[in-house]
């Protein structure tokens, strides 16, 4: 029951500023700035809820709990990244899923506990893993408004107020390059330290399985489309699906194989 209470405050911190925005499409620097607050009380409220699922000693990090806790980080970098920039059109795409995630975590809730030593290497190994998939999944939320927003402008109609209220197209697939390559980076990382540590738990320098097969073709597609911006500056709907492409791979590596073993199998 305590953990409720946190939840139906994230909740109506992260819903109240997609309805404002939905009312009032053209938001003005008053309401930028109450939604803010909400979203920065929702934050906290949404801590609270990891901190009581996680624990922390030991870590569990089961399926629920790596959906919200990737969720938390994704609305922690668009909520840092809105104070310079204007993402707000971004709100009902980040929020009302994380608001139903927060929702349904009670219902999928199961214990998945690292067995493992938790040396500062690991728990490090284990933050730059969830940064990573964090600016990935905003990258990927970016990705698909980019979509509907060029769909817009060459069905040649009115742009909605939401949308006109966004930033050009050229700017914001130059800046959904940038956080593409910034988790990139973070992916390399993970999955170089990953091999390290799979040697130190299973004894085994890497495990041939479909998490990895799937994590390394995340990370040779979208060091692909990274190549082909820097080089060719490929852009566009097929780069963006691509991309997607990738973050799917990279979702089933991690969600959906910790989906298909705790919730399908109970293991």
């Amino acid at each position: 029951m305590e953990i409720w209470l946190p939840i139906l405050i994230a909740c109506a911190c992260y819903l109240t500023p997609s309805f404002l925005l939905f009312k009032k499409q053209t938001p003005d620097k008053k309401l930028t700035n109450f939604n803010a607050l909400l979203i920065g009380i929702g934050l906290l409220a949404h801590f609270t809820i990891l901190k009581a699922s996680i624990s922390f000693n030991p870590i569990n990090l089961g399926f629920s709990n790596a959906l919200i806790a990737t969720s938390f980080f994704s609305i922690l970098i668009f909520w840092l990244l809105n104070f310079n920039k204007n993402f707000n059109y971004l709100q009902p795409f980040l929020l009302i899923p994380s608001a139903f995630l927060l929702i349904i975590h009670p219902l999928f809730l199961s214990n998945h506990f690292l067995t493992t030593d938790l040396s500062p290497l690991f728990i490090t190994h284990i933050a730059i893993a969830l940064l990573a998939y964090s600016l990935f999944t905003f990258s990927a939320y970016l990705a698909i408004f980019i979509l509907i927003f060029e769909k817009k402008l060459h069905q040649k109609k009115k742009i909605d107020m939401l949308l006109s209220g966004s930033q050009p197209l050229i700017e914001m697939e130059n800046f959904l390059f940038n956080i593409n390559k910034i988790g990139f980076l973070l992916l390399t990382v993970t999955l170089i330290s990953g091999i390290l540590f799979s040697e130190q738990v299973f004894g085994t320098p890497l495990q041939f399985n479909h998490k990895t097969v799937f994590s390394i073709l995340a990370w040779l597609i979208y060091g692909l489309i990274l190549a082909g911006k820097k080089l060719f500056g490929w852009r566009g709907r097929n780069s963006i699906y691509i991309k997607l492409t990738a973050f799917l791979f990279l979702l089933l590596s991690y969600l959906g194989s910790k989906f298909v073993l705790e919730i399908i199998l109970h293991r």
